[in-house]
């Protein structure tokens, strides 16, 4: 293609997008499911990476929010190749929590470990705080379900001090909860 023609099919692209957040909104899943795809090969055929990414990401929270949880991981993960080929961390920690979240609905914690230690390390990069201590409960919950309940608890106290510096009350009471719980297994098991 020419330069010409790039734009026009950028443009057609561009305009599949809003059809397809316009269908979302609405409540039109299929459709916007369809119209990101289509705008997604443009993108391809383009070679542009950035509006892949911001497809892939839209194509992800689609099928997760339709439970299609293997597509949604599959859009995540390619968008998340992407966001970490352009050093964009910020990018790869949103992607990588939501990577999380679908691999916690499957119930598939372990593979919930890389994307949260990833998330915690860019989050201590950027001192974000917020975020670090969303991983450290994410990390958390993965121990407790592993059975690693001293790992849990430390992952659970960091995020909750974390937390109570920030004021951040509701953080607090379920970190403070989870807390509870660790100790009365501890007590049951022993």
């Amino acid at each position: 293609m020419n330069a010409k023609e790039d734009r026009e099919a950028e443009q057609i692209a561009r305009d599949l997008c809003k059809k397809a957040y316009e269908a979302w909104t609405k409540g039109n899943t299929l459709d916007a499911l369809q119209h990101y795809e289509e705008a997604l090969e443009i993108f391809q055929q383009l070679g542009s990476l950035p509006d892949m990414a911001n497809v892939l990401e839209k194509l992800g929270d689609i099928y997760h929010l339709r439970q299609k949880y293997d597509h949604a991981l599959k859009a995540y993960k390619a968008c998340l190749d992407i966001c970490e080929n352009f050093d964009d961390e910020i990018s790869t920690s949103i992607i990588a929590e939501k990577i999380s979240f679908v691999y916690r609905e499957k119930g598939d914690y372990e593979r919930m470990l890389p994307y949260l230690y990833r998330i915690l390390e860019i989050a201590e990069k950027y001192r974000d705080p917020h975020r670090a201590g969303r991983a450290l409960a994410g990390l958390g919950d993965v121990y407790t379900f592993k059975g690693n309940y001293h790992s849990a608890k430390e992952a659970y106290e960091l995020a909750l001090k974390i937390f109570k510096g920030m004021g951040a009350i509701e953080q607090t009471k379920l970190l403070e909860s989870a807390l509870r719980n660790i100790e009365e297994i501890e007590m049951t098991n022993g």
